[in-house]
């Protein structure tokens, strides 16, 4: 991960037309709503949303001891609060480059087999990944760990495939593996991500098994959401994020793809107020509310 130097620069401009304004003061270090560090040190790292401790935090590790990603999991909706995970030089390299399907239960529930959702798809909708495949090509076990259920979403098929997965393409491509691109401006530096649905705004809800072979309901979100933090390899940050509803738009245009995730793009500030969440906690307060403020489109190539 990218050590960060709080007296490095701050990008605060917003919107298509602003000029960037940068500031280079010194950064005051003070956090008052980090996670407060217990058992488990990874709370702490940036990707990490502020934790509410009535759902599980639960954090996959690949066997050399690499954060793969990490959630928040709802078990009465059976869907993860969020995600997150990074981008950095190591682990946005493609050395096991293709899905491995390896479908399985989350083994975090393995002795809770009552939230245990069983391997199964869903009746008119797509198992959507949250942390898809593709983002995980670092390893073959990191990819396989994609494909545990407590990670899978009910997602409408147009939707995935085309609406949502512009703005994941977008991330993943231009700036997740932009770190290992000398012609990128993310090179070398580290992407943070967080991803979600909303369960508090629901399209509705479809029946799934867990491994007892109950029948229970698993949350269909009516929004989904990303929020992206990028930290240089000298310290300077950016934020961005995206809201976008769960539907199928019946528009594959290729002018009205170009800009879908433009379109869709907001300040992290504005996607906190959307989604309640408060998102990189474990920044210092000062260059948290900087960073989140504001975003500029033209900081952030593709879109």
């Amino acid at each position: 991960m990218v050590a960060l130097s709080f007296s490095a620069t701050f990008f605060t401009s917003c919107g298509d037309n602003d000029d960037d304004k940068k500031s280079t003061s010194p950064v005051n270090t003070e956090n008052r709503n980090a996670n407060l560090v217990g058992t488990d040190p990874t709370v702490s790292r940036l990707e990490i949303p502020h934790l509410n401790s009535h759902y599980d935090y639960i954090c996959h590790k690949l066997s050399n001891g690499d954060v793969n990603y990490t959630m928040e999991y709802d078990r009465t909706h059976l869907h993860p609060r969020w995600t997150a995970y990074t981008y950095d030089t190591k682990n946005a390299q493609k050395n096991y480059a293709r899905r491995t399907d390896a479908w399985d239960g989350d083994p975090y529930y393995d002795s809770q087999m009552q939230y245990q959702v069983t391997v199964q798809t869903f009746r008119g909708y797509q198992r959507g990944h949250i942390v898809g495949s593709a983002e995980r090509y670092y390893s073959q076990e990191a990819n396989e760990q994609t494909f545990y259920m407590t990670n899978m979403s009910p997602m409408i098929g147009a939707f995935n495939e085309t609406y949502w997965g512009t703005i994941e393409d977008l991330v993943r491509d231009k700036w997740g593996r932009g770190v290992l691109d000398q012609r990128s401006d993310f090179y070398g530096g580290t992407l943070y991500v967080v991803k979600g649905g909303t369960l508090d705004q629901l399209n509705t809800t479809i029946t799934v098994l867990n491994t007892l072979g109950d029948n229970l309901q698993m949350a269909v979100p009516r929004y989904y959401w990303i929020a992206c933090l990028f930290v240089s390899s000298t310290g300077s940050m950016k934020a961005i994020g995206f809201w976008v509803e769960h539907k199928n738009y019946n528009n594959n245009n290729s002018s009205f793809l170009s800009t879908f995730a433009r379109n869709h793009a907001c300040s992290i500030d504005e996607l906190e107020t959307k989604t309640g969440f408060d998102f990189f906690c474990n920044l210092p307060d000062q260059g948290e509310e900087i960073v989140e403020s504001s975003y500029n489109v033209s900081q952030w190539s593709g879109l």
